[in-house]
């Protein structure tokens, strides 16, 4: 009778066990699921924010190292007012006035990816603590745009608007940023970025440089973090440093 008690109690432990097991394995697969759909959405709708942080953040080094270790630069400073910008034709937007031109329009498309981010706030999987952090980031970088006679808070998410391409769901081409340049009624909402980058080719207002530079690598790596990637900023920073020139 011991015996078969005993053997019963063996198998019931058993069976149990491989309940419990299959029970946890099962707990386990769904919660990788769970975190794995979690970084695929959230890196739907953040990755476009990460491109153009790393963009910005590399474009404004650039410059920030130029003008530490050489003075103003020339290469940006191709006008003295944006008026000047809607009277060039193509050849100058793709020839003497690209350095300047192009990032403004990166960063007219950065400001195109920080209302888009906003905007899609409800469809992002983070944590209440990440939700806060997240949204206070954001606010540093357009704050770092904004100081010492920057671009001005309100007209940061227009300046994107106008880049989004709606319908399409795509932000213009270089091409077609240019084009709308030449418009002087269009081209009086960019004025301000324009000038934002040509206060920094000249070397002026540093600080502002400096704090835009941190409020852009942090949010980088936070959202690095939140979609599960590796080091965005740093592995642009060493492909550059890499690649022959």
């Amino acid at each position: 009778m011991n015996t078969a008690l005993a053997a019963l109690s063996a198998a019931a432990t058993s069976v149990v066990v491989t309940v419990c097991s299959i029970f946890l394995s099962e707990r386990q697969q769904r919660r990788r699921e769970v975190r794995g759909q979690r970084q695929e959405l959230n890196a739907k709708y953040l990755n476009p924010l990460r491109l153009h942080l790393v963009e910005n953040h590399f474009r404004l080094s650039r410059i920030r190292n130029h003008t530490s270790a050489h003075g103003p630069d020339a290469g940006l400073l191709v006008v003295e007012e944006p008026t000047e910008v809607s009277a060039k034709d193509a050849a100058w937007f793709t020839g003497p006035g690209c350095a300047l031109m192009s990032s403004v329009y990166l960063t007219s498309c950065l400001f195109a990816q920080l209302k888009k981010v906003r905007e899609d706030f409800p469809y992002l999987r983070l944590s209440a603590t990440d939700d806060t952090r997240l949204a206070a980031l954001l606010l540093r970088v357009q704050r770092g745009f904004l100081v010492n006679g920057g671009v001005y808070y309100v007209t940061q998410p227009s300046i994107g608007e106008s880049v989004w391409v709606r319908g399409d769901e795509r932000l213009l081409t270089y091409r077609e940023f240019c084009e709308k340049l030449q418009d002087p009624t269009w081209r009086v909402w960019i004025d301000r970025l324009i000038v934002f980058y040509l206060d920094t080719a000249r070397g002026e207002k540093t600080q502002r440089t400096e704090r835009l530079l941190t409020a852009l690598a942090q949010l980088s790596e936070f959202l690095d973090d939140c979609v599960g990637g590796g080091k965005s900023i740093e592995s642009r920073m060493q492909a550059e440093s890499n690649s022959p020139l």
